[in-house]
């Protein structure tokens, strides 16, 4: 859930560079204290998100997560995960035999079938040869 408010800024920076608005995040001691003032009687929670600069939808997501006791704070998070990576030493020419069956097929009908053991000097050769034949 995103928790992403409009940030209160100067004039001269209330939008980034792409035009879009600048977002604040909240912290936990915040979103504890604006949650704070919707539950005392009597008082209207669109009015309080509005005192803030929030949505009232916003505050109510706050609100569950407070009286389910899971109110956090959000830092920007990647859109993608990323993987670690580790790199290896390159594959010499030199490496051991691979086993089992390699098939290769172009579009033509030009297929390549390697059964058994086959070195990388072998698939270099063969692959070499097919790419002077085109």
């Amino acid at each position: 859930m995103d928790t992403y408010t409009l940030e209160q800024a100067s004039p001269s920076s209330e939008h980034r560079g792409n035009g879009k608005p600048r977002r604040r995040l909240r912290t936990v001691e915040e979103k504890t204290k604006i949650v704070q003032e919707t539950l005392a009687p009597g008082v209207s929670v669109a009015e309080v998100a509005r005192r803030h600069g929030l949505n009232a939808n916003l505050l109510f997501n706050w609100r569950r997560q407070y009286q389910q006791g899971v109110v956090e704070s959000r830092t920007r998070q990647p859109r993608v995960k990323l993987l670690p990576v580790k790199v290896a030493e390159p594959v010499s020419s030199a490496s051991p035999p691979a086993t089992g069956k390699i098939e290769i097929e172009w579009p033509d009908k030009v297929r390549v079938r390697l059964v058994g053991e086959v070195s990388t000097e072998q698939l270099t050769t063969v692959l070499a040869a097919l790419a002077q034949r085109r």
